[in-house]
C-alpha cells in the first residue's frame, strides 16, 4: 500500500523514515558533553528496540505476554499468524506487554500468549511495554533511469508485523536505582518535569547530528520519588512520538536559522 498524498503526517514520517535511514553514518552527539548519548541510551534495557520494526522485535525476543489494540473497534482486526500463534490486530496503535508475569486483564487486549511468561530481552526489568506505530510506512531511494538524481517513495508494508514500529518503551525495574546512580551513569538530566505528587521526570534528550545538523531525537525519562530519591521506571521514545518530533522540529528550524542562507 503506498501513500502518495503530501499531507502534514505524510511529510512528517517521511521525516521521520529518513532521519532512520541517515543514521548509520550520522555523528552521534548529545546535547553537551555531560548529557546522555546514545550509546548509553541503548544500554537501558528495552531501549535498543526502539525503531525496530515488530517482526523484528518478535524474532529477538520472542512473542510477548499479551498485546492490546490501543485504539481498533474489533471489526478492524484481522487475523494474523505468527509461528503457531493465532491473532487478531488491527492496522492502528499496538501495546506490546513483556512481562515476568502475566499482565492483568485490559479491556484493549487483543491477544493473550497462552505460553509461559517471556523474559527474554527483559534483562533487569520487571516488565517492558512497547508503543508500536500503526501504518509505519518504509522509505526506499532508487537511482533515476536518466541518473538525474533520485526517486523516493513512501510505502506501507502489507505486512500488519512490518508496518508496526516501535517508537516508544515504559520499562519497569526489579529493583529501584537511587538517582546518584543514574548521575554517575549519565551525567545531569536536560531537565527535571515537576508531576504532581511525589514525582518528577529527569529528562535527557539525544540528539542525532551529521556535523552540526539535527537528523534525530530521542527522550529518555526517568520517573524520579522526590521523597525517597530513587528511581524504579523509565521510558524511551523516538520522533515518532509528537513532543519528540516537535522538539526535534525546533532544533531543526534553529539551525536553519544558523546555518541556511535564504
Amino acid at each position: 500500500m503506498s501513500n502518495g498524498h503530501s499531507s502534514s503526517s505524510a511529510r512528517r514520517a517521511l521525516g521521520t523514515s529518513m532521519t532512520q535511514a541517515l543514521l548509520c553514518c550520522a555523528l552521534l552527539a548529545p546535547f553537551s558533553s555531560h548529557a546522555m548519548d546514545f550509546e548509553q541510551m541503548k544500554s537501558l534495557a528495552g531501549a535498543s528496540l526502539l525503531d525496530l520494526r515488530v517482526d523484528a522485535l518478535f524474532e529477538q525476543c520472542g512473542l510477548p505476554a499479551a498485546i492490546m489494540d490501543t485504539k481498533a473497534a474489533a471489526h478492524e482486526r484481522q487475523a494474523l499468524h505468527w509461528d503457531q500463534a493465532r491473532m487478531e490486530l488491527s492496522p492502528k496503535n499496538w501495546e506490546i506487554h513483556y512481562s515476568r508475569t502475566a499482565p492483568a486483564a485490559d479491556s484493549r487486549e487483543a491477544w493473550r500468549n497462552p505460553a509461559p511468561p517471556n523474559a527474554a530481552c527483559l534483562a533487569e526489568l520487571a516488565s517492558l511495554v512497547l508503543d508500536a506505530k500503526g501504518e509505519a510506512g518504509i522509505l526506499s531511494m532508487t537511482k533515476r533511469d536518466d541518473n538525474q538524481g533520485y526517486i523516493t517513495t513512501y510505502a506501507i508494508p502489507d505486512n500488519l508485523y512490518r508496518a508496526h514500529q516501535i517508537v516508544g518503551i515504559a520499562a519497569t525495574w526489579a529493583r529501584s536505582r537511587p538517582v546518584s546512580e543514574l548521575a554517575e551513569a549519565f551525567g545531569a538530566p536536560s531537565e527535571i518535569v515537576e508531576r504532581d505528587g511525589d514525582a518528577s521526570i529527569y529528562r535527557y534528550w539525544i540528539v542525532i547530528k551529521d556535523g552540526q545538523m539535527p537528523l534525530g531525537l530521542y527522550a529518555v525519562d526517568f520517573e524520579v520519588s522526590n521523597a525517597k530519591k530513587t528511581c524504579s521506571r523509565y521510558a524511551a521514545y523516538s520522533s515518532g512520538v509528537e513532543f519528540v518530533q516537535e522538539k526535534l522540529d525546533t532544533l531543526v528550524r534553529e539551525w536553519e536559522k544558523v546555518y541556511v542562507l535564504d
